[in-house]
């Protein structure tokens, strides 16, 4: 899973002085020069999953993009928004928040405060994200029509249920230790490796910035636990050539072929509907 950040400011020199300072953090940025431009952008990029806006912007101000990015795409994806503003007031923050804007910077940002607000943007966008796996598996394991049949008989599980789930979840967590050393899978190492896998088996690779967001510990603490994969030789890290203030994390060949097999094997222990 990845998450390319847009940046919305009419001011050309604004806009490439914020995209290279994202990019020095590790994040893929990209720009938009106003409002309606970036509706579009993030139409055509569904990995663009932080927005942020500049207030003050002619035909679209920051706060009607805002709006339309509440209103057209929250409800069917993840999209985190900030605020850049020049004009700092309680007025200004209110009506932002109101937009659903998660953090608001004033004018000028410094390197600290936009990885600061990155660093929170991303674990918000990524709490959201898999919010909506979550929703969407739960609809396939589970669908409206079986949920209505079940729903004669209370909305609440039973002891008998939650007790089969939480075996469930117990082979789930057993399980993973037949294809890795559980030596090496300690804290949240393993949220980075499946965060990884799924960028694997869609062949791709991730950045170790975005692999480590999925944590929501601290950058430090995550990155050490990347460089415990690499060590381990379950993962991959090299430059990005296109940006080489990037790292890039990928599956090593044999960790692919393990976290298939453990995939396989958990797919099996999902109750099976018919």
């Amino acid at each position: 899973m990845t998450c390319t950040v847009l940046v919305v400011d009419d001011d050309p020199a604004c806009r490439d002085e914020y995209c290279d300072a994202i990019g020095n953090l590790g994040y893929t940025a990209k720009s938009a020069s106003s409002a309606p431009d970036a509706l579009q952008q993030i139409v055509e990029s569904p990995d663009i999953g932080i927005v942020i806006t500049d207030l003050e912007m002619p035909t679209m101000d920051g706060l009607s993009l805002l709006s339309e990015i509440s209103q057209r795409f929250s409800p069917n994806r993840p999209i985190v928004t900030l605020v850049l503003t020049g004009h700092s007031s309680l007025q200004v923050a209110t009506k932002a928040m109101q937009a659903q804007a998660s953090d608001l910077l004033s004018k000028p940002v410094s390197a600290e405060q936009l990885a600061d607000a990155l660093r929170r943007a991303s674990a918000h966008y990524f709490a959201t994200a898999y919010r909506f796996q979550i929703t969407t598996l739960t609809t396939r394991i589970d669908p409206p029509a079986s949920r209505g049949r079940a729903s004669n008989q209370g909305s609440r599980p039973t002891e008998e249920d939650l007790q089969a789930f939480t075996r469930m979840l117990l082979k789930f967590q057993h399980n993973k230790y037949k294809f890795f050393d559980p030596a090496v899978l300690m804290g949240p190492s393993w949220e980075i490796l499946l965060d990884i896998a799924d960028a694997t088996l869609r062949g791709e690779a991730v950045p170790a910035s975005s692999a480590s967001a999925t944590t929501h510990v601290p950058l430090s603490t995550a990155l050490r636990h990347v460089n415990n994969l690499v060590e381990a030789g379950l993962v991959r890290r090299w430059t990005d050539p296109n940006d080489k203030r990037r790292k890039l994390l990928k599956l090593e060949p044999h960790t692919a072929i393990a976290m298939q097999r453990y995939l396989e094997t958990a797919w099996k222990l999902q109750p099976q509907n018919g």
